[in-house]
């Protein structure tokens, strides 16, 4: 069972590193995974876009079953806990695969049984005292019906018990050391086994305390003590381990151990639903957008950047949409007036509706994207051996090569990198392209020349329309909304001088 894919991983599309770094992604990942291993996990399922309608209605209906039941989240991250400990054992005890055995490995194997016993009974008591309407969670659901009938857990209870009360009647053993001529050990002997615990002054209790301390639900790895005096131990109960190790086979094939493979799927849901929730909390829109690749537009209402979150109370919400006649926006604006922001929100909630996931912002319809090409400046590092343009010239090849009417294209201070001339001639032929190939494209742009040059690219090839955004100023502060507007002629430059105190007039008093 795939909680993540069930229909498999076909015609699947990875994103791109500069995709994944563009977009923030790992960014957002910290926001609601906690470990390492979990952070890979998420940005493996966030980096690849699935293109498979119903893989994304699959995954908003679990997401939308786990956000609406604050109870069953709970109940279900305490029994997660227990399937990966589960899992644990699963890895390192080999009772289910080697021929012989020792008494620890057969002991290994029942503390196993016991927590998948304890991990079944209540994850489906959970289950069954909860409504659901999504179709992963009602083949859940049946499966672990399916597992406790087949699997026979009542009587699997009763046996492991007696097996425990039976082993449990040792409580310890005598055994002698004999040494060499210069004291040191050279054979261990087992002299008894003994049904009471032996008694001694010397207590060592450090040992004691790390034995207790396993007793928690933990996985429990083999004490080497214990291993070497495996072979005398059973020589003393070979008759007993016999009986019990032939019993105990007949209790190895599980039903319930798919569970184990879905251990990591079912986190997942749970940390995007609790991340969900948080956003709820602080009264920003979540939706789970309405996707058709029948359609021919993609609509976004009242959608924010995650990445702000937790930098800011106030979150400006911006709407954009693309259809047959505006796929192509030049957008402009003041510095720091939210330009990059918006770009990375549009290719966030692009991509979270794409994986059937919720999306920040009131509302998405329409198709989703088989894919994200990005282009955002370069780090001064990546550009050593070929300049800035150069790499520009590189990846924006590959965006054109790889760009259909399905991928959403954002392009971030693209040629910028050399002077107003040289960018204007390139921004124009990269636009130009673009519309001719019917791509979906948000262009981010200091080339305020460009956004004005619009009436002259809408006569080019193409079906769509190129249209001029701009960031919203008033009484020269930035509101960070977007408006259908051609750019600013006067480019801000003196507020932007006057902010940071370098104007002709500020200057002087320095």
């Amino acid at each position: 069972m795939n909680l993540l894919y069930p229909n498999g991983k076909t015609n699947i599309k990875k994103l791109s590193e500069d995709t994944i770094k563009d977009l923030a992604l790992n960014e957002i990942i910290e926001m609601f995974s906690v470990n390492d291993t979990e952070k890979a996990f998420a940005l493996d399922i966030l980096s690849t876009l699935t293109n498979d309608d119903d893989t994304i209605m699959y995954r908003q209906e679990i997401i939308k079953d786990f956000l609406s039941d604050e109870d069953f989240r709970a109940s279900l991250k305490s029994i997660l806990k227990k399937i990966r400990v589960l899992r644990e054992y699963r890895m390192h005890n080999h009772f289910h695969a080697v021929k012989k055995t020792s008494i620890w490995d057969m002991i290994e194997y029942m503390e196993e049984m016991d927590i998948y016993i304890q991990t079944v009974e209540e994850l489906s008591a959970l289950f069954e005292r909860t409504s659901f309407s999504a179709r992963g969670l009602k083949d859940i659901s049946s499966l672990l019906a399916e597992a406790i009938k087949t699997d026979r857990l009542s009587e699997v209870k009763k046996f492991v018990s007696d097996m425990k009360t039976d082993i449990s009647t040792l409580k310890s053993v005598t055994i002698g050391i004999n040494l060499d001529s210069e004291l040191y050990p050279e054979e261990v002997i087992m002299v008894s086994m003994n049904t009471v615990p032996y008694r001694s002054r010397m207590i060592f209790r450090d040992m004691a305390a790390s034995v207790a301390a396993q007793r928690d639900i933990t996985y429990r790895y083999p004490s080497p003590t214990m291993k070497y005096l495996t072979n005398d131990i059973e020589k003393e109960l070979s008759k007993a381990v016999r009986k019990y190790k032939k019993a105990l086979r007949e209790h190895i094939d599980f039903k319930g151990y798919f569970l184990v493979d879905i251990c990591d799927d079912l986190s997942f849901y749970l940390q995007i639903a609790e991340f969900a929730a948080e956003l709820i909390k602080k009264d920003l829109p979540v939706s789970f957008p309405k996707i058709s690749h029948d359609s021919d537009h993609v609509k976004m209402d009242q959608i924010y950047n995650l990445r702000l979150v937790n930098e800011s109370d106030e979150i400006v919400k911006n709407d954009i949409s693309f259809n047959e006649n505006e796929k192509i926006y030049i957008l402009t604006g003041p510095n720091r007036g939210g330009k990059t922001i918006m770009t990375q929100a549009v290719g966030m909630t692009a991509l979270m509706a794409a994986q059937g996931l919720f999306i920040a912002g009131q509302s998405y319809e329409g198709f989703a994207f088989c894919d994200i090409l990005t282009h955002f400046p370069a780090m001064e590092d990546q550009t050593l051996n070929m300049g800035r343009l150069g790499e520009e010239a590189v990846r924006i090849q590959q965006i054109v090569k790889e760009a259909t009417p399905l991928s959403l294209v954002l392009l971030n201070e693209t040629y910028a990198s050399t002077n107003a001339v040289d960018g204007l001639y390139l921004a124009k032929d990269l636009v130009r392209i673009l519309k001719h190939k019917d791509v979906p494209v948000i262009y981010n742009t200091h080339l305020h020349e460009l956004a004005r040059s619009t009436d002259q690219m809408n006569e080019w090839e193409g079906s769509s329309d190129v249209v001029s955004l701009t960031m919203e100023m008033v009484d020269n502060t930035n509101t960070f909304r977007v408006l259908r507007a051609k750019p600013d002629t006067t480019s801000h430059a003196r507020n932007v001088a006057l902010k940071y105190g370098v104007t002709y007039d500020q200057m002087l008093n320095y």
